[in-house]
């Protein structure tokens, strides 16, 4: 076996007995601890390989389980951060009038056996459209600074832990999933005077359209694999009402392998060439460079040259999010596409940057792999 897949198996090993509150393997016997380490800190579950091998610790490499106790220790203060900052925006949205729905991990993480195995890099916080110029109010008066706002999120920063997505939707509207999470606000469970919450099935809806988005966009996906598993495991799911709605949404098919994926990786289930490969694609990463624009391509299947175009020259739907001035002032777009550019040419954000390399480095072939991928994965 390729020291990669052995890794891989090692990993899920370690996350089978974290999830089920069993024995631990003997991470002593891992050909290559190291690789598993690093695997770990990729999907993000290093809290996770930490509490579960910290009886080991005598055992193993040193500076490998020393780097899992910092990141332990980080989550830790990050999770205090978030709750901390949660009392105070209950509290002041409250005060304020304004409806808030927590989303993803803030209610998933209770499924998991310590809230710290659980990773969250900010904290997802939906808001009616009337209420989101308040909401940012609030936001900046909590010491928090505006990052980025992309149309959908608008998010915002506080150093060292805290990060705040303010949504104004769950999708984008261009997003063909859009018009299916209408209804969040008439569907959701009230919780106090203004704080609201998915219903269990319906926060597994929305987690499986995050992950085909995620998946889609060559993004992180194995948190939102787990969570869904722990709410089947945990929750009483519907899945004959669940299938309706996949199907409405045409998920149908990647829901179904998703449920069988996890069946796999989390309880043993038999793995068949197409669940492999969503394993591997989800563990290991994508098998090609500028992954992101290769998904890109194989979404919209334009030319390089189309690619480039829409990228630079967004549509005014999209523009007047980011650019308020437009809605007043359609006709100075032109002008707003220039600034656009100026500052992502500038920008000292490395993920822009990153997307703007990858944008002129994406071919054919790569994205014709991704296409593959999100075929046999029922996407």
């Amino acid at each position: 076996m390729q020291p990669i897949m052995q890794a891989k198996e090692n990993l899920l090993a370690v996350v089978r007995a974290a999830l089920h509150k069993t024995p631990a393997p003997d991470a002593g016997a891992f050909p290559d601890f190291a690789l598993v380490c690093k695997l770990a800190r990729r999907n993000c579950v290093q809290s996770m390989a930490y509490l579960t091998l910290k009886d080991q610790k005598s055992t193993l490499p040193a500076e490998e389980f020393a780097r899992l106790e910092k990141s332990f220790q980080a989550a830790v203060l990050r999770e205090t951060a978030q709750q901390a900052f949660l009392k105070t925006l209950r509290e002041k949205f409250d005060a304020a009038g304004i409806d808030f729905m927590l989303l993803k991990g803030t209610h998933v993480k209770a499924l998991y056996p310590a809230a710290e195995m659980r990773f969250m890099v900010d904290m997802d916080v939906l808001v009616r459209e009337a209420d989101v110029e308040r909401a940012q109010e609030i936001l900046l008066g909590c010491g928090l600074s505006l990052h980025l706002d992309n149309g959908k999120d608008i998010i915002y920063m506080r150093k060292p832990f805290l990060t705040v997505e303010l949504h104004r939707a769950l999708f984008q509207k261009e997003d063909a999933l859009y018009s299916h999470f209408l209804d969040v606000w008439e569907c959701a469970v009230p919780l106090g005077a203004h704080e609201y919450k998915m219903s269990d099935e319906a926060l597994y809806v929305y987690t499986l359209a995050h992950l085909a988005e995620h998946y889609t966009t060559a993004g992180s996906c194995f948190r939102p694999v787990m969570d869904l598993y722990l709410l089947e495991q945990k929750t009483t799911l519907d899945f004959s009402a669940l299938d309706v709605r996949f199907r409405e949404m045409g998920l149908e098919a990647f829901a179904k392998n998703v449920r069988a994926l996890y069946g796999a990786m989390f309880d043993g289930a038999p793995k068949n060439d197409t669940l492999l490969l969503m394993e591997n694609y989800i563990l290991l990463g994508p098998p090609v460079q500028h992954a992101d624009a290769a998904a890109a391509a194989a979404r919209t299947h334009k030319s390089k040259a189309r690619r480039l175009f829409s990228a630079a020259f967004p549509g005014l739907s999209h523009m007047r999010l980011k650019y308020p001035l437009l809605k007043k002032a359609p006709f100075l777009l032109p002008v707003f596409w220039f600034i656009r550019l100026v500052q992502y040419a500038f920008t000292k954000d490395k993920s822009i940057a990153r997307k703007r390399t990858s944008l002129l480095n994406a071919d054919e072939k790569s994205a014709a792999v991704m296409e593959k991928i999100f075929k046999t994965s029922g996407l």
